[in-house]
């Protein structure tokens, strides 16, 4: 178990990233890739809108398609690309846990690598061309913070890198709010952040092109929670109820992309997951866009150079 070293953050980065849980085909092309091949870059053209100049993103610029990756509790792989709702196989991983469990949260990279977590508190790289699958060597022990959590990457607001921030509670007791944290993904040392200040519940994390970091918490299904969050302060500086027509909730992600922000939800462990489309300043029942069936999707990753319009 690596030893978890608590950094005070004296400044906190800017958003864009997640969220936040068979054997599958895999296309020709990235199976011709071979397991040793690099992720490539998974970033879009920069975006026309303008953004907050201090944040720097210079290798979005002329670059290719960006997905919405999705990971399933059966360890399925998978990428949703939202302009025509589709959804492909990437492939099934195989991750050498130590301590069993299944995936919990993900978050992706402007590499294309995606960092899975499990339930047991093992967290692995995971290349999103490939689906291969390697060690971090970090294992949340539940001390400091909990053992799961929800995650997404997000660009540095003053320099050219981006940060993986996380979320979670360190007790099941209502009311209490989630922490934030970022975790180094050179040595997998974790900053700890201050907690939210307001209790939404267990929020999955993601964000926009002009770093503003978003989290949803469905832990009650009724009333699931879509809140902005100042990274620096930790204030929930909104935080809308939705109606997702949710009874109950086996698994949760959510991402922004284009403008928009994409729930996937899961009623019960086999699925199906639907996928509901909100628009900010839209209705607060957002529709449901496309039906994954006997898929439970429990987590979410995106590229911080993901369009944000």
């Amino acid at each position: 178990m690596r030893t978890w070293f608590i950094l005070f953050a004296a400044s906190i980065l800017a958003v864009a990233a997640c969220g936040a849980r068979t054997g599958l085909h895999v296309d020709t092309e990235l199976a011709d890739a071979g397991p040793d091949a690099d992720a490539g870059p998974d970033v879009s053209d920069a975006p026309d809108a303008p953004m907050d100049p201090d944040v720097v993103v210079p290798d979005c610029v002329g670059a290719g398609i960006t997905y919405i990756y999705l990971i399933s509790n059966q360890n399925q792989l998978l990428r949703f690309y939202p302009p025509d709702l589709s959804v492909e196989a990437i492939g099934t991983i195989d991750c050498p846990t130590m301590l069993g469990g299944h995936p919990f949260s993900m978050a992706v990279d402007r590499k294309g690598i995606a960092y899975v977590l499990f339930d047991s508190g093992e967290l692995f790289r995971v290349s999103t061309l490939t689906a291969i699958c390697t060690t971090t060597g970090f294992i949340s022990d539940g001390d400091l913070f909990p053992t799961t959590f929800g995650m997404g990457f997000s660009a540095n607001k003053n320099d050219q890198g981006e940060s993986l921030f996380i979320a979670g509670t360190t007790g099941n007791s209502p009311g209490v709010a989630s922490r934030l944290g970022v975790i180094n993904t050179e040595n997998f040392a974790i900053a700890l952040g201050s907690p939210l200040s307001k209790a939404i519940g267990d929020p999955e994390l993601t964000g926009t092109g002009d770093a503003r970091l978003f989290g949803f918490a469905p832990s009650d299904p009724t009333s699931p929670h879509f809140a902005e969050i100042d990274k620096a302060t930790s204030t929930v500086l909104s935080d809308q109820i939705l109606d997702l027509q949710l009874s109950s909730i086996a698994g949760w992600a959510f991402a922004a992309w284009g403008g928009d922000f994409y729930f996937f939800t899961a009623e019960q462990q086999n699925g199906p997951t639907s996928i509901h489309r909100f628009t900010p300043g839209g209705s607060l029942s957002p529709p449901v866009v496309q039906v994954l069936q006997g898929t439970n999707i429990v987590g979410a990753g995106v590229s911080t150079c993901a369009p944000s319009e």
